[in-house]
């Protein structure tokens, strides 16, 4: 990221916490600018293995749910 990025992603970061953006409306974001394969990628990959789990044991209750 050069400067001129870094300078936008922090005015984007600033009208992000102003309008006080929650988790769905991220994910509006990354869907509309095509980055979520990309963003799915970066965050697995550099997530723990204990953060990994939880989230797929709440994903796998969740469809172990819908079964029902």
């Amino acid at each position: 990221m050069d400067l001129n990025q870094q300078s936008s992603a922090e005015h984007i970061i600033e009208h992000l916490f102003a309008i006080d953006v929650d988790g769905e409306t991220m994910q509006y974001i990354i869907e509309k600018t095509g980055m979520r394969m990309q963003m799915l990628y970066q965050l697995t990959m550099s997530a723990t293995e204990s953060e990994i789990n939880v989230i797929l044991a709440e994903r796998n209750e969740l469809i172990n749910k819908q079964k029902l």
